[in-house]
């Protein structure tokens, strides 16, 4: 089964960071998350299907991806990289036609996990003043 992976360095506490990336309203503009199932909505919508507060992870899936692919199911994880420093992986698995995979780890991979981690960094950095070089 294909997997789709990018990870961020966030330069602020992992329960913070953790605060943040549990709620996609936070810092994705357009992923909207539901408990117990998807409801009329102009925005992505994603199912919970597991989400474990200790072990900072959340995993989803989305019943109706904007992509040709089936069988989804994603995880994000925040782990502590000490000194008030966290790493957050964002992965997912599907099925799709194997001659779809590069463009997919470009449009899912790069253009929805990457720049969403990059604004999760941000907006965890800025709620605890941090401004990482850039």
């Amino acid at each position: 089964m294909p997997r789709i992976t990018r990870k961020t360095f966030v330069a602020a506490p992992a329960d913070a960071v953790w605060q943040l990336a549990g709620d996609f309203a936070e810092w994705h503009p357009k992923l909207r998350m539901y408990a117990d199932g998807p409801e009329a909505s102009p925005e992505l919508v994603v199912t919970v299907v597991s989400r474990d507060d200790t072990g900072m992870t959340l995993s989803y899936h989305m019943p109706d991806p904007p992509f040709p692919i089936a069988n989804h199911k994603a995880t994000i994880l925040v782990e502590d990289a000490g000194h008030s420093c966290a790493y957050v992986t964002w992965a997912a698995e599907f099925t799709a036609d194997p001659a779809l995979l590069q463009q997919l780890e470009d449009d899912l991979g790069d253009d929805v996990f990457a720049q969403a981690l990059d604004r999760l960094a941000t907006t965890a950095q800025d709620a605890h003043g941090v401004s990482p070089a850039r």
